[in-house]
């Protein structure tokens, strides 16, 4: 069944991608037979393997994973491994990465035989996925042999577009889809040609036309399509028609016909129930409000004939939120939307596998964990760090300076930004903090962080009202050119040309709506700043996350199956890490003296 349509069973039953893993290997081969899994453990007890597997059965599985570590102590090869590979697979199930990469890192590759050593590579690469580490996941990949067995080349080439996605390098990352899109069965293509064209469309204008020009094979298409897509994504009849033109003049193009309307998230859903969960009062209902005419927004744009019956349901009281998820399930909810606030985020997650795919709008402080069926959605502050670090990065960055706010947001940006930069092979050659309430006075601090460093890029942690009083200072130390980098807190979503001025220059990452990609149509934000005040102000990224939320809900199967699955939102490009939560890839904007603007082209953007 073609992955945009949300059959009644897929859309209740999680699907994990660990689970996947081994049922594939378990799938047979193409290249080379490889023994069965159970056939490693014929000197286990019997018994005692029953027992651990009734443990991961009852939902225990963080405790399965211990005790098949404790059945390893006393195993020998290759027991010994497989037993390392389930507790692995394990701790990876209920989300603890570092419990999982212990487990593998334990193990010695010359106890490894056939099919456990592609396994255990494969898994380490997705566990550097998670940890954000692209070039320790490259690595595994790439020692990985090319004739393999079909359920592990579509293992590797998956893992190997979200790395390169990861790493900046969406040619590669695309390449790797279009060589995976001839492995796949007809029901798979649909869901991985939509992560092919949104992963072209990260690319930067002028890279993606030499594409379209140069491009070989099927890849000149492709790139015409990341054109067609970015130019008409907010207006899914538009897109339709276009697409359908478009095919007309490339009929021998492996595209399938229904990708646009794949690509605009555009599902046969029609008629099921959707609840969604946000309060209606307290200090969290203005937020809510914006979520809510983003949902109802996404639901007016979708055909009359395709559309989720939305039931809003009030969870302004936090604690009642897991009793909220069952009334809606027993009323025959088959997926929920919410809750907005963290502590009823983390009441779900604390409470174990949800009956039905349950799409939270926030996500929990714990850096590790997961529950089954539970999904976390949130624009967090620490993942535009991240991606300033990205795109630092892709500007040819190499050695950043950190001046944050010494409050407790500021040090968090700062740490998350420092990891990612080091990660990708960047030097932080010093960091500073300034005082807040005085941004107009940390001209001594600025001249401190710059004198005698050698450094092309500063990350700056500032909201717009510190971003105009620093960045004029950082630009008058500065002695040479410097790339500062900043996360959408610069931006409120309207520009003055005479209180702005000062920000002229200043680069920033930011949801892809807020620079009006995806071009005229009911869900542009050209087009809703008129019709809605949550679209206008302060909360827009809000309403576009309430866009994504109708969106996405559908496409969490697949984005939970597929390690290359990747939609386009308007949020970002958006794919599920190992802990359920949802991963965005930001667009790169920068202030000019008409307003900010996408950065085009990143080849000659950070040129004087």
């Amino acid at each position: 069944m073609p992955k945009n349509r949300v059959d009644r069973q897929a859309f209740f039953a999680p699907q994990w991608l660990g689970i996947w893993l081994l049922a594939a290997w378990l799938s047979g081969c193409a290249v080379q037979p490889i023994q069965d899994a159970a056939s490693f453990l014929t000197s286990v007890p019997r018994a005692e393997l029953e027992r651990v597997a009734a443990l991961e059965t009852q939902g225990q599985t963080a405790t399965a994973a211990k005790h098949y570590l404790e059945l390893a102590e006393r195993a020998t090869a290759p027991a010994k491994a497989e037993l390392h590979l389930k507790a692995a697979h394990a701790y990876r199930r209920v989300g603890q990465v570092a419990a999982a990469r212990q487990a593998l890192a334990d193990l010695k590759t010359a106890e490894l035989v056939k099919g456990q050593l592609e396994r255990v590579r494969l898994l380490k690469a997705e566990l550097a996925l998670a940890a954000h580490e692209p070039k320790t996941a490259l690595t595994e990949l790439q020692s990985l042999p090319l004739s393999l067995p079909k359920s592990f080349t579509i293992q590797r080439l998956g893992l190997l577009a979200a790395t390169q996605r990861l790493a900046n390098n969406p040619a590669a990352a695309a390449a790797a889809l279009i060589e995976l899109d001839a492995h796949l069965d007809a029901a798979e293509r649909l869901a991985h040609q939509v992560a092919l064209v949104a992963t072209l469309a990260l690319m930067n204008a002028a890279d993606l036309s030499d594409l379209t020009k140069d491009g070989k094979g099927t890849l000149a298409g492709w790139a015409e399509l990341a054109q067609l897509m970015r130019r008409d994504a907010a207006d899914p009849t538009r897109l339709e028609q276009s697409y359908q033109r478009w095919r007309t003049q490339h009929r021998n193009h492996p595209a399938l016909p229904e990708l646009a309307r794949a690509y605009s998230g555009v599902g046969d859903v029609s008629g099921q129930p959707v609840t969604v969960l946000l309060p209606n009062r307290g200090r969290f209902a203005v937020a809510a409000k914006a979520v809510r005419d983003g949902l109802e927004a996404a639901s007016r744009a979708t055909p009359s004939t395709q559309r989720a019956k939305l039931n809003f349901v009030d969870s302004t009281h936090d604690r009642q939120v897991r009793a909220l998820q069952t009334a809606a399930v027993e009323r025959g909810a088959q997926a929920i939307i919410g809750p907005l606030e963290k502590p009823a985020v983390e009441r779900l997650l604390s409470a174990g596998a949800s009956p039905v795919p349950t799409l939270a709008l926030n996500e929990s402080s714990q850096n590790e964990g997961s529950a089954a069926n539970l999904f976390q959605f949130a624009l967090a502050p620490e993942n535009e760090a991240i991606e300033a670090a990205n795109k630092g990065l892709a500007l040819g960055a190499k050695r950043a300076l950190i001046l944050h706010p010494s409050d407790a947001w500021g040090p968090r940006l700062a740490s998350a930004f420092a990891a990612q930069w080091r990660a990708q092979g960047g030097t932080v050659a010093g960091q500073a903090a300034f005082n807040p309430s005085a941004a107009k006075r940390a001209g001594q601090t600025i001249k401190r962080l710059l004198a005698n460093r050698d450094a092309d890029l500063l990350f700056l942690v500032a909201t717009t009202e510190m971003a105009r009083a620093l960045h004029p200072q950082i630009q008058s130390a500065a002695k040479q050119p410097l790339i500062v980098m900043a996360t959408s807190h610069v931006y409120s979503g309207r520009f003055d040309p005479r209180t702005d001025q000062a920000l002229i220059g200043l680069y920033f990452v930011d949801i892809p709506w807020m620079l009006d990609l995806g071009g005229a149509g009911p869900l542009a934000r050209r087009t809703v700043m008129g019709e809605t005040a949550s679209a206008a102000g302060p909360l827009a990224r809000l309403y576009a996350m309430g866009i994504d939320a109708y969106r996405l809900t559908p496409q969490l199967p697949t984005l939970a199956q597929y390690p290359g699955a990747y939609f386009p939102g308007l949020t970002g490009g958006l794919a599920l890490d190992p802990l359920g939560r949802v991963t965005r890839q930001l667009a790169l904007g920068r202030f000019t003296a008409s307003g900010p603007r996408l950065v085009e082209d990143t080849r000659t953007a950070a040129k004087p």
